[in-house]
């Protein structure tokens, strides 16, 4: 019998996306599918124990070994205990980091100042909108034009809407961190599930707040046929070169996230490296 790899685009829309995401995505698996030696025991039986196995590489440094094809894991003597080591004593400054974690967007201003200031040298920015494209093989961000420097912060709680009823309450020391950014030149640009006709309001809100006391920040609303914050995303992405996401859930990032079947199966496991790299997950900013 033969036994063969299968494409990875398939197996990643067969095992870790759902719904309409792997049905999307299954048809393109002719161009990119991977070969793998056929495996034949005496006799054209099954593959020899010894025969390598395929593996799908997704991400960096991720492998996904098809279950069916894992073999059982021999039963090993268990390994001796490691000796407990006293704790090192804390380098210099690391009192300063620890207080800085209660900070849920520190993180997020640092990486967004430090590449502003790549952007000024002439390096090459590096956006935060993933290229679904590129989930076939190695998840990778999309690239940046002449567009201008942009941080977009989702406002809606969890899975819901920001509710422009509810008594704002701003982030302490968001409006600090907002300011260092604008003075970089980049553009602070608000994202929420409310339709285009509410940008009046929403800026209202965050006027009052002071997290845009001069009323400059832009908004990025449903408008017209848009129905999901994917749209919004892709939309940004021909308006500016976003140099940071901020939001209270992974699917704010992009919506595949929504369509994983297993979170923590390799494509879960390969986006993570893109966690405090351009992604940045905190409280809603208004509460």
């Amino acid at each position: 019998m033969i036994r063969r790899a299968l494409p990875l685009l398939a197996a990643l829309a067969a095992t870790q996306l759902s719904g309409c995401v792997a049905a999307a995505i299954a048809p393109l698996a002719a161009t990119g599918a991977l070969g793998a030696k056929a495996a034949k025991g005496k006799g054209g039986g099954e593959a020899s124990a010894t025969t390598p196995r395929p593996e799908v590489s997704i991400g960096q440094g991720v492998s996904a070994v098809p279950p069916l094809l894992a073999p059982a894991v021999a039963e090993a003597e268990p390994a001796p205990p490691i000796p407990v080591q006293p704790p090192a004593a804390q380098p210099a400054g690391m009192a300063g980091a620890l207080a800085d974690s209660a900070d849920p967007y520190a993180a997020m201003a640092a990486y967004v100042l430090a590449q502003a200031e790549a952007g000024r040298t002439g390096k090459v920015r590096k956006s935060a909108l993933l290229d679904q494209r590129s989930l076939v093989e190695v998840p990778r961000m999309r690239a940046c034009a002449d567009q201008r420097s942009a941080v977009l912060i989702d406002l809606d709680p969890g899975t819901g809407t920001f509710d422009l009823d509810d008594p704002p309450a701003p982030e302490p020391g968001l409006a600090n961190h907002l300011r260092r950014i604008r003075g970089t030149g980049t553009a602070v640009v608000w994202v929420a599930s409310l339709p285009q006709t509410q940008s009046k309001r929403l800026g209202t809100t965050l006027k009052a707040t002071g997290l845009d006391p001069l009323g400059i920040d832009k908004v990025m609303l449903l408008s017209g046929a848009e129905t999901r914050k994917q749209q919004l995303l892709d939309r940004a992405d021909a308006e500016w070169c976003v140099l940071a996401i901020v939001g209270d859930r992974k699917a704010d990032f992009d919506e595949v996230f929504d369509y994983l079947r297993n979170p923590d199966g390799p494509v879960g496991i390969a986006l993570e490296q893109f966690i405090g790299a351009g992604w940045f997950l905190a409280p809603p900013p208004i509460k």
